[in-house]
């Protein structure tokens, strides 16, 4: 089969080479490849940057995967043959406390790391080969059923939208509150479709120049405001809304965002911390203590949310096919992963059709 190949840690050093598509165990299946969505992962270990060097090569890239069941082991369930299904790249231990509490992107093996690291039970297209490639063999509990209203292409993207679901969690009453997004990336966008189809009760999306393409995909999803934040970035916020708002979300990982966030949250306020960055923030604790500001950090996704993605996608109040910027053949993938490089409005989808 061929597949998508991420040969070394040197910088774009990827090719099409064709591999053995895998033994079928008892309980796993095989999935023929319809659509992989590129995360922003994949664009940090395809552009060599730092913070990857947990990551063995060479690797298939992909863990944002849609197909078809195409056969199973013998113990799988023979009915599902035919059935266009998305992957959950996840594969928890099962039995640790937080696999006990359906908290399966915190699931370390029973492990415990001073130093947080992402999660042990985080495997295809990272541990494991992933799904750029045109067949992947899964447990058959790694497989969640498609509704026919699903295109293969918006499937691929689901669990990054899972990621946003997973943020938006973190927070109750999304129709009650006033919420602010910092950073309109694929991840921020996601979180801002989740929001929208959840009818938050003002939206605004906040980025800087160069975020002007995202931005406008942002308004298209239903952020009721979109921003260009200058030197005084709370002020500008502070300008739409007056009151205050009641919870931010920041998925650019840029150091400045908590200390501009609690400046400009009501008290009780809530910051969810979704980007990733290694640099460190400071923070007036008299603030965080007076105004009881709740700070919480999100990270991937749970099966349950998983599942419940897949059920908003299937639902036309959540605008999840507006995420999609471009689409590529596999053949054409380097032009795929330059298109995500280039800060395209959202998610860029690679096919093996």
């Amino acid at each position: 089969m061929k597949a998508i190949v991420k040969n070394s840690a040197e910088p774009y050093d990827i090719s099409i080479k064709t591999l053995d598509r895998g033994v079928v165990k008892k309980n796993d299946v095989i999935v023929k490849v319809s659509a992989v969505g590129i995360c922003g992962s994949d664009l940090h270990m395809y552009a060599g940057h730092g913070g990857y060097d947990w990551i063995q090569y060479p690797l298939v890239f992909g863990h944002e995967i849609s197909g078809t069941v195409v056969e199973v082991g013998e113990e799988s369930d023979a009915s599902i043959v035919g059935k266009r299904v998305i992957i959950n790249p996840y594969m928890p231990c099962g039995h640790c406390e937080f696999c006990l509490r359906g908290e399966e992107n915190r699931c370390d093996f029973g492990e415990f790391y001073v130093q947080k690291r992402p999660p042990k039970s985080l495997q295809y297209g990272f541990r494991r080969n992933g799904g750029m490639s045109e067949y992947l063999v899964v447990p058959e509990s790694n497989v969640v059923l498609l509704e026919d209203n699903i295109t293969d292409e918006l499937a691929s993207i689901l669990e990054a939208i899972a990621v946003g679901l997973t943020a938006t969690e973190k927070i109750e009453k999304i129709d009650e509150k006033s919420i602010v997004v910092f950073g309109p990336g694929p991840i921020g966008l996601a979180i801002v479709s989740v929001l929208a189809g959840l009818n938050a009760k003002k939206l605004v999306v906040a980025g800087i120049t160069g975020d002007e393409q995202r931005l406008e995909k942002a308004k298209e999803l239903g952020a009721d405001e979109i921003i260009i934040l200058r030197e005084n970035g709370a002020g500008d916020l502070l300008n739409v809304n007056p009151s205050g708002y009641d919870a931010v979300f920041d998925s650019s990982g840029h150091h400045s965002v908590p200390k501009t966030g609690i400046s400009i949250l009501k008290k009780g306020g809530e910051i969810i911390l979704v980007g990733i960055s290694s640099q460190d923030f400071s923070l007036p604790m008299d603030q965080v203590v007076r105004g009881e500001i709740q700070i919480k950090g999100s990270y991937g996704i749970t099966n349950e949310s998983l599942h419940k993605t897949v059920d908003y996608a299937a639902k036309p109040e959540f605008p999840f096919g507006k995420l999609i910027s471009g689409v590529f053949p596999y053949e054409r993938a380097k032009e795929g992963f330059q298109n995500a490089l280039d800060r395209a409005p959202g998610k860029t989808v690679i096919t093996f059709k």
